[in-house]
């Protein structure tokens, strides 16, 4: 009975090990590529915007659909790797309202989702999830096991640096419709998890001393106007309070009026519409350089 019941004991503890063996192998090679990106002076994160955003040569740690609490653990590891010759000044975040809304916030509960998330932006972001993380207690418990899973894969978080900008634009008669939780739910204030990982971003970016600019792209059409009115109030007003911060830019452009030339779906933007955001940004980094 002994024998039996210290089997299974013995082969979870050397599950166990391996996970942590196969953790620590992709993490040495991980914070490899979060080291070389402080040869750079500007660095983006965010979800799949940053793609959209013109700046040949920036490091980019961002996938689809990526939540803020990825990209908090993204930024944590980045800064985590600065070396002595670090040259990070700035880092861009993309940010629009969908980042907190009931998809990102049901995607931050834990639990198995029909789409790529998991394997995406979980996945990608695993790696930088370490085991003191798991006592935080404002990540849902399922979320925390599935990203100390997802960091026993074989994969490393590598930045991009070429910038590829999509090629149709959409029609001139181009509609779209938004999810109706984001028409009357007050989804801001139900993403407990979203606004969590966003105010550890604002900490660590005083902690870091960089600068931090906040880029909400263009969107198409009516996008605001369809929010719910409290949600959107309430997301408003929290980029302007982030941006209270001396060290806080917030480049405000979704409700900037684009032709239909510059966007390839309703969030996302074509060479031209990069080109609109370039011209606006980079003013704004040439201002913040040391």
């Amino acid at each position: 009975m002994r024998i039996l019941f210290l089997r299974p004991l013995c082969i979870a503890l050397l599950v166990c090990l391996a996970m942590v063996g196969l953790r620590a192998v992709v993490f040495t090679y991980t914070q490899a590529n979060y080291a070389a990106a402080h040869g750079h002076p500007v660095v983006v994160f965010g979800d799949s915007h940053a793609d959209d955003v013109p700046l040949p040569g920036a490091p980019r740690f961002n996938s689809e659909a990526q939540d803020l609490l990825s990209t908090y653990l993204h930024m944590r590891a980045f800064h985590r790797a600065r070396t002595t010759s670090d040259s990070t000044h700035t880092v861009v975040l993309t940010i629009w309202p969908h980042k907190f809304g009931p998809l990102a916030e049901r995607r931050l509960s834990g639990r198995l989702q029909a789409d790529s998330w998991g394997r995406k932006s979980l996945g990608l972001s695993a790696p930088a999830f370490g085991l003191s993380d798991l006592a935080v207690g404002a990540w849902p418990v399922l979320l925390r096991w599935r990203f100390l899973l997802n960091a026993a894969q074989l994969k490393q978080v590598r930045s991009k640096r070429r910038y590829v900008p999509p090629q149709p634009c959409v029609p001139s008669d181009y509609q779209y419709q938004i999810g109706v939780q984001y028409k009357e739910r007050s989804w801001f204030r139900e993403a407990t998890v979203s606004r969590s990982a966003f105010a550890r971003i604002l900490a660590l970016v005083e902690e870091a001393g960089w600068n931090l600019v906040l880029l909400e792209h263009p969107i198409y059409g009516r996008y605001f106007q369809s929010l719910q009115p409290q949600a959107a109030a309430d997301y408003d007003a929290a980029m302007r309070a982030a941006a209270a911060s001396p060290s806080v830019t917030y480049l405000a452009l979704g409700r900037d009026s684009l032709p239909h030339t510059a966007f390839n779906d309703f969030h996302h933007l074509t060479a031209a519409g990069g080109d609109y955001v370039r011209s606006r940004l980079l003013p704004v980094l040439e201002g913040l350089a040391p």
